[in-house]
């Protein structure tokens, strides 16, 4: 065990950014407190056993990990289980036009593109791409912000990327990086994280131009190690604890007067300075005193804790600004297998974006049958539906890819609809999105919504947490004159 810093951490928020930094201030040696409102950790990250397949351990959501992340592997680390993901390099493609194949972001994949050997993409496209995707990863070198104020498919047809390399490879990849559709998503965005990405590649190598996927549920990927790290460093979890505000030594006093309120603090709030954090209030009126705090909620929920935080202003203003993104996860349970030739096949010009074949990755065996998690991004459309309908959406799409699907018949069935799943990167938020710093000493941002290389990811929520620790570094207990 670390030795003791004599500092008392509070994380507001059980997703991942606010595990990691749970994981990471605990190894640090802090005396750590995280508070999750709902009654279990995990956020997107989260498995659960189903009671009608027997207790089978399903996800809320399949994730794809790329080579290039770097925190999200220095997470697993911590929590060991790295071992649990496999990088496999390449995925499947099928659409109902008879298109089928496999992609990969390998150079022996792209080298498949350009001699026009990828599926549904023709030798002259192919050539066509060359000088296009050349321009791509030219100003990706160094994404200015004019491409915050574009879409990415805009930005496709600025450079001239021909149509089916644009819906075979791109869109795909804007929508599995971004969570977002490619005439939404911001050019920046996308340009950003191939930025990181060649970068990661020329310092990763081989690892780096790989994708991946875990090989067990999403329970012990992120949570059971996390659950092994907080027990030995003494972590203290308190789940369904709502914070309410975040309190901050020297805030200001406001009184009413005649129906107005006024400060009397003898100086605007903007004006403040010196301030440092001293707790977080909870619901039932608790005060939960520390040196440190990790606000680690989705954006939507940012509410009235910074209420009282001199300097706060923008943040919330930045997060009425951005709109979340739906996302749809369904597990099916098949009375047969659909043919699926690899663990995870994207699907052009259907309901569903990815097939993933949980029997291929994981390796299982169920009375219940063959289980698939469909998940669609930007599922604007199906997450209006009721359960019923998406299952019969869901079964189409696969019955209009798949020919060993059309006589298939649904077992069992669970939806998974993620509202906010996360914030859509659309033109403007690269400017507008809070680092993980604030005008508070001992108040550090996390999550997904703030600055990071990698928006609306598991590994931007990761970066995030790895920054907000960083941030309060130098912070000390105020026993010790902090």
């Amino acid at each position: 065990m670390a030795e003791r810093s004599g500092r008392k951490v509070v994380v507001i928020g059980g997703g991942l950014a606010g595990l990691a930094s749970a994981v990471w201030l605990a190894e640090a040696g802090d005396q750590v407190t995280l508070l999750e409102r709902r009654g279990r950790l995990g956020g997107r990250t989260l498995g659960f056993p189903l009671d009608a397949v027997g207790g089978e351990m399903v996800d809320n959501g399949q994730h794809v990990i790329a080579g290039s992340y770097t925190y999200i592997f220095r997470y697993l680390d911590s929590v060991g289980t790295r071992e649990f993901v496999r990088f496999p390099d390449q995925w499947g493609v099928r659409a109902p036009d008879g298109t089928a194949g496999s992609l990969g972001i390998r150079a022996r994949d792209q080298l498949k593109v350009l001699a026009g050997k990828a599926p549904g993409i023709s030798v002259r496209d192919a050539f066509k791409s060359i000088p296009a995707q050349a321009k791509l990863f030219a100003a990706s070198r160094r994404p200015d912000d004019e491409l915050d104020q574009i879409t990415v498919d805009e930005w496709l047809d600025r450079v001239g990327m021909p149509p089916s390399v644009r819906r075979i490879l791109w869109h795909p990849v804007t929508i599995g990086v971004l969570n977002e559709l490619p005439h939404l998503a911001s050019a920046h965005a996308l340009a950003s994280a191939i930025q990181t990405g060649s970068r990661n590649a020329r310092k990763y190598r081989r690892r780096a131009m790989s994708i991946g996927w875990p090989t067990v549920d999403l329970h012990t990927l992120y949570l059971a190690g996390a659950e092994k790290v907080f027990a030995k460093h003494g972590v203290d979890v308190r789940l369904r604890a709502k914070a309410t505000r975040i309190e901050v030594t020297g805030q200001h006093v406001r009184e009413v007067t005649g129906g107005h309120v006024r400060e009397v603090t003898g100086q605007h709030l903007r004006e403040v300075t010196g301030q440092r954090v001293h707790g977080v209030r909870m619901a039932d009126g608790e005060l939960i005193e520390a040196d440190a705090v990790v606000m680690a909620v989705p954006a939507w929920d940012v509410g009235g804790l910074l209420d009282d935080v001199p300097g706060a202003e923008p943040i919330v203003a930045a997060t009425r600004e951005l709109v979340p993104i739906p996302i749809m996860s369904v597990n099916l349970y098949l009375d047969r297998p659909i043919g699926t030739e690899h663990p995870w096949e994207t699907l052009l010009d259907t309901d569903v974006h990815w097939v993933f074949d949980r029997t291929l990755m994981h390796g299982r065996r169920s009375e219940a049958g063959w289980l698939y998690a469909l998940t669609t991004c930007a599922s604007y459309d199906l997450i209006e539906l009721r359960s019923p309908e998406v299952v019969e959406r869901c079964m189409a799409s696969l019955r209009s890819v798949y020919p060993e699907a059309r006589e298939a018949n649904v077992v069992h069935a669970h939806v998974v609809p993620w509202r906010r799943a996360t914030f859509s990167s659309r033109p403007g938020t690269g400017t507008i999105r809070p680092g993980q710093r604030t005008e508070v000493e001992g108040l550090a941002l996390a999550g997904d919504w703030t600055r990071n290389d990698w928006p609306t990811t598991m590994e931007g929520a990761a970066q995030s947490a790895a920054r907000a620790v960083e941030v309060l570094r130098d912070v000390r207990p105020r026993s010790s004159g902090g």
